[in-house]
């Protein structure tokens, strides 16, 4: 991710982005100078300034000619933290909790939502977590697994071979990347492949007569390895 998409997250558009950098590159600057400065058309610097210090992201000084100043990084991002904290507390407290389903499958799409539902499975482990991965899928989790292991939990990778992981036990098999299976707690799944595109799939459940084949898929894995299992 580029630093303008970093700062499109925070809620900015692109232009309003390009200007906030060259702001705090180059310094106060009025709309001409900045239009100049990032080659957006000169009417479109003018709008995005404006909007820019609307959104919290510039200072404008007064004078004949308007001119505008970068609010300090610091600021700029204590400031886009404090407000989406306030906003997620809200939408904790007022939002709607639906009526629960009973033991649904649901596609979850998208490279990024997946690894998204992957960390958070293991976040919300509280006894156990079985990991089929390889070495590539397993790096993107690696931190959420460690500190399961030091919350005491049980971890289980069955991964490639190489892989190291104080405090879990390993099981190396020949995996290539793509395919991924993740069971937390014997209650929740998440199977399917990625490959770090947008449309990625992959089927989270817990339903658990799916959990139960996922888990005995896990099992032959395991008597595939040629380690027996490494605690480390």
């Amino acid at each position: 991710m580029t630093l303008i998409e970093c700062l499109m997250k925070t809620g900015l558009t692109r232009h309003e982005s390009e200007l906030y950098v060259a702001l705090c590159r180059e310094g106060e600057m009025n709309g001409y100078e900045a239009a100049k400065a990032t080659g957006i058309p000169r009417a479109n610097a003018y709008q995005a300034l404006s909007s820019l210090a609307d959104k919290g992201g510039a200072y404008i000084i007064e004078g004949p000619v308007l001119r505008y100043a970068a609010v300090p990084v610091e600021e700029y991002c204590s400031n886009v933290l404090f407000h989406m904290k306030s906003a997620l507390d809200q939408i904790k407290r007022e939002c709607p909790r639906g009526k629960p389903q009973h033991e649904p499958y649901i596609t979850i799409t998208g490279f990024r939502h997946i690894v998204d539902k992957m960390k958070n499975m293991i976040r919300q482990a509280r006894e156990r977590v079985y990991v089929s991965l390889s070495e590539k899928e397993i790096a993107y989790v690696r931190e959420e697994l460690l500190d399961a292991i030091g919350r005491g939990l049980k971890v289980v990778a069955i991964t490639s071979a190489g892989v190291e992981m104080e405090g879990a036990t390993l099981y190396t098999i020949q995996k290539k990347p793509g395919p991924i299976r993740i069971i937390v707690d014997s209650t929740q799944v998440l199977t399917g492949e990625i490959s770090g595109l947008d449309d990625d799939s992959c089927l989270y459940s817990r339903n658990k007569p799916l959990v139960e084949l996922i888990k005995d898929s896990l099992k032959n894995e395991i008597l595939l390895s040629s380690t027996g299992g490494r605690s480390q």
